[in-house]
Protein backbone atom coordinates (compact mmCIF):
# COMPACT_ATOMS: atom_id res chain seq x y z
CA UNK A 1 0.00 0.00 0.00
CA UNK A 2 1.09 3.55 -0.65
CA UNK A 3 2.10 5.85 2.20
CA UNK A 4 -0.69 8.09 3.49
CA UNK A 5 -0.86 11.45 1.69
CA UNK A 6 1.40 14.15 3.18
CA UNK A 7 3.06 11.63 5.50
CA UNK A 8 6.82 11.99 6.05
CA UNK A 9 9.15 9.69 7.98
CA UNK A 10 12.84 9.87 8.78
CA UNK A 11 14.44 6.74 10.24
CA UNK A 12 16.57 6.89 13.39
CA UNK A 13 19.41 5.06 11.67
CA UNK A 14 19.71 8.00 9.26
CA UNK A 15 20.37 10.39 12.16
CA UNK A 16 22.93 8.13 13.84
CA UNK A 17 25.15 8.36 10.75
CA UNK A 18 25.26 12.18 10.72
CA UNK A 19 28.49 13.93 9.83
CA UNK A 20 26.99 17.05 8.20
CA UNK A 21 24.05 19.41 8.77
CA UNK A 22 21.15 20.05 6.46
CA UNK A 23 17.47 20.90 6.18
CA UNK A 24 14.84 18.18 6.41
CA UNK A 25 11.77 20.07 5.28
CA UNK A 26 10.03 23.45 5.50
CA UNK A 27 6.30 23.11 6.09
CA UNK A 28 5.54 26.84 6.34
CA UNK A 29 4.78 27.47 10.01
CA UNK A 30 7.31 24.84 11.07
CA UNK A 31 10.51 23.39 9.69
CA UNK A 32 13.07 20.77 10.60
CA UNK A 33 16.81 20.70 10.26
CA UNK A 34 19.37 18.04 11.12
CA UNK A 35 22.45 19.54 12.77
CA UNK A 36 25.87 18.06 13.36
CA UNK A 37 28.37 20.14 15.30
CA UNK A 38 32.03 19.48 15.96
CA UNK A 39 32.77 22.99 17.23
CA UNK A 40 30.99 25.72 19.19
CA UNK A 41 28.41 27.86 17.43
CA UNK A 42 27.41 31.51 17.52
CA UNK A 43 24.65 33.03 19.63
CA UNK A 44 21.33 33.12 17.84
CA UNK A 45 17.71 34.00 18.56
CA UNK A 46 14.50 33.90 16.57
CA UNK A 47 11.91 36.48 17.71
CA UNK A 48 8.94 34.73 16.08
CA UNK A 49 9.99 31.09 16.39
CA UNK A 50 10.28 28.60 19.22
CA UNK A 51 12.85 25.83 18.74
CA UNK A 52 12.83 22.26 19.92
CA UNK A 53 16.15 20.40 19.97
CA UNK A 54 16.11 16.61 20.12
CA UNK A 55 19.65 15.49 20.92
CA UNK A 56 20.40 12.31 18.97
CA UNK A 57 24.06 11.73 19.87
CA UNK A 58 27.02 13.34 21.59
CA UNK A 59 27.11 16.02 24.24
CA UNK A 60 27.46 19.78 24.51
CA UNK A 61 26.81 22.74 26.76
CA UNK A 62 23.91 24.95 25.78
CA UNK A 63 24.01 28.65 26.65
CA UNK A 64 20.45 29.93 27.22
CA UNK A 65 19.16 33.46 27.67
CA UNK A 66 21.26 36.48 28.32
CA UNK A 67 21.78 39.41 26.00
CA UNK A 68 23.39 39.42 22.56
CA UNK A 69 26.60 41.47 22.30
CA UNK A 70 26.57 43.44 19.01
CA UNK A 71 23.62 41.54 17.45
CA UNK A 72 23.20 41.50 13.69
CA UNK A 73 20.30 40.32 11.53
CA UNK A 74 21.19 37.05 9.78
CA UNK A 75 18.10 36.64 7.62
CA UNK A 76 14.36 36.86 8.14
CA UNK A 77 13.56 36.19 11.79
CA UNK A 78 17.17 35.43 12.68
CA UNK A 79 19.51 37.43 14.96
CA UNK A 80 23.12 36.38 15.62
CA UNK A 81 26.18 37.51 17.55
CA UNK A 82 29.53 36.10 18.57
CA UNK A 83 28.83 36.29 22.30
CA UNK A 84 26.11 36.98 24.87
CA UNK A 85 26.24 38.19 28.45
CA UNK A 86 24.33 36.61 31.33
CA UNK A 87 23.50 33.27 29.69
CA UNK A 88 22.77 30.23 31.83
CA UNK A 89 24.71 27.11 30.80
CA UNK A 90 23.26 23.61 30.89
CA UNK A 91 24.68 20.27 29.77
CA UNK A 92 22.80 18.36 27.05
CA UNK A 93 23.38 14.80 25.85
CA UNK A 94 21.81 12.08 23.70
CA UNK A 95 18.15 11.58 24.56
CA UNK A 96 17.57 15.12 25.87
CA UNK A 97 14.82 17.33 24.43
CA UNK A 98 15.04 21.11 24.87
CA UNK A 99 12.42 23.77 24.04
CA UNK A 100 13.69 27.31 23.50
CA UNK A 101 11.01 30.02 23.58
CA UNK A 102 10.80 32.69 20.86
CA UNK A 103 13.42 35.42 21.24
CA UNK A 104 15.63 33.55 23.72
CA UNK A 105 19.33 33.71 22.86
CA UNK A 106 21.02 30.30 22.65
CA UNK A 107 24.42 28.91 21.73
CA UNK A 108 26.10 25.49 21.63
CA UNK A 109 29.52 25.10 23.26
CA UNK A 110 31.55 21.99 22.47
CA UNK A 111 34.66 20.80 24.28
CA UNK A 112 37.59 19.91 22.02
CA UNK A 113 37.07 16.52 20.35
CA UNK A 114 33.35 16.37 21.21
CA UNK A 115 30.44 16.33 18.76
CA UNK A 116 26.67 16.67 19.00
CA UNK A 117 23.97 15.71 16.48
CA UNK A 118 20.41 16.91 16.93
CA UNK A 119 17.14 17.59 15.20
CA UNK A 120 16.04 21.23 15.40
CA UNK A 121 12.36 21.96 14.88
CA UNK A 122 11.40 25.63 14.42
CA UNK A 123 7.78 26.57 15.04
CA UNK A 124 6.44 30.02 14.11
CA UNK A 125 4.36 31.33 17.01
CA UNK A 126 3.42 34.88 15.96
Amino acid sequence: AADPQNFTMWKGRDFRALTTSGPLEDFGKYSGRVNFRDKSGVVESHPDQAEIFIIESGEATLGLGGTHVNPKPAGPGDVRSETATGAQKIAVAAGDIVRIPPGMAHQFFLAPGKTVAYLALKVTVK
